[in-house]
């Protein structure tokens, strides 16, 4: 239950995500990413210092929970990258969560900073495991990496643009097989009449394109089958949960997260943000529109995509040149 309540928005709203990230995407590719990264000397008490001030900013009232941190023993910093990922760690009981834990691999340089921050909105949003997580958390995250290039941190130590370099990657890989599910979901188990249906009432999708997305989707759940063989022998009830983790759980959230970041970034209110942040639960029952129109994103509107473009070539530019 708890899976399926998760994967709703994807499933539901998953032709007009395939059509916001594929326009997004072919925006995307047009950037090329030269900006090197370099170490520093931070030391972990100056990596939580600035992650606080920057909290601080956002509201006052994190405080308690961020101080708690440490002493709560919930925040792990990795020095060799013990961890898989940087990542704030919920565990279940009943569907309820019982512990939470913020595991950060040390990059060593400012980049540490942005991405306790935002562990830190997951930490705090844990019962949101939406969209929204991710847009939340995504979008402090680009506060925080302008409060660090406003006060004067060489730009060099924060890979100020590793988000947009993320989210073509998540874009590419959504747009690798988006469209076979969503063939799947409207007309059922794919068969020789499904181009012809996906033709007809979908999209004008070439025949060579649609079989190669199939073969790209078919090899990446083959092999997702096979990493949690004996977890599905064991829990044969899991299949879809197991298959599905590896992909369909991830890349929609962040793809998303970022484009309404972005977004908000330019168009949008900040302490609208800071209230949806504070008042998660009670949109959990709205609709994906409804929930980005109460913070000033009308997803109808015809410009939409034009104004999308410019907040993201602007965010672009602004963080290669250095903020005075």
């Amino acid at each position: 239950m708890l899976f399926r309540k998760r994967r709703a928005i994807f499933l539901e709203n998953l032709r007009n995500i395939s059509i916001l990230n594929d326009k997004f995407l072919t925006h995307l590719v047009n950037y090329s990413f030269d900006n090197k990264v370099i170490q520093n000397n931070l030391s972990f008490e100056e990596v939580f210092n600035l992650a606080r001030t920057v909290i601080e900013k956002i509201d006052k009232s994190y405080l308690e929970s961020f101080n708690n941190l440490i002493k709560s023993g919930e925040l792990n910093f990795s020095y060799e990258n013990e961890y898989l990922v940087s990542e704030c760690v919920s565990y279940y009981k009943n569907d309820e969560v019982i512990k939470r834990i913020i595991n950060i691999n040390r990059q060593f340089n400012y980049n540490d900073v942005k991405i306790l921050v935002h562990e830190f909105i997951h930490y705090i949003n844990y019962k949101n495991k939406t969209y929204l997580a991710e847009f939340l958390s995504i979008y402090f995250e680009f506060f925080t990496t302008e409060y660090l290039l406003k006060s004067g941190i060489n730009k060099e130590e924060i890979d100020y643009l590793d988000r947009i370099k993320n989210c073509i990657k998540d874009s590419t890989l959504l747009y690798n097989y988006d469209i076979v599910l969503l063939a799947y979901i409207k007309f059922g188990n794919l068969n020789e009449n499904t181009i012809t249906f996906l033709q007809k009432f979908i999209v004008n999708i070439k025949k060579e394109f649609f079989e190669k997305e199939c073969r790209l989707l078919y090899i990446i759940l083959t092999n997702i089958e096979k990493y949690y063989r004996d977890k599905i022998e064991k829990e044969p009830k899991l299949l879809a949960e197991y298959m599905c983790n590896e992909f369909i759980s991830q890349n929609y959230k962040y793809v998303l997260g970022t484009i309404l970041a972005i977004y908000a970034r330019k168009y949008c209110d900040f302490d609208k943000i800071v209230y949806l942040n504070n008042h998660i639960c009670e949109y959990n029952n709205q609709s994906f529109y409804d929930v980005c129109l109460s913070i000033g994103i009308d997803l109808n509107d015809n410009n939409f995509f034009q104004n999308l473009f410019r907040a993201t070539d602007e965010l672009v530019e602004e963080y290669k040149l250095t903020i005075k």
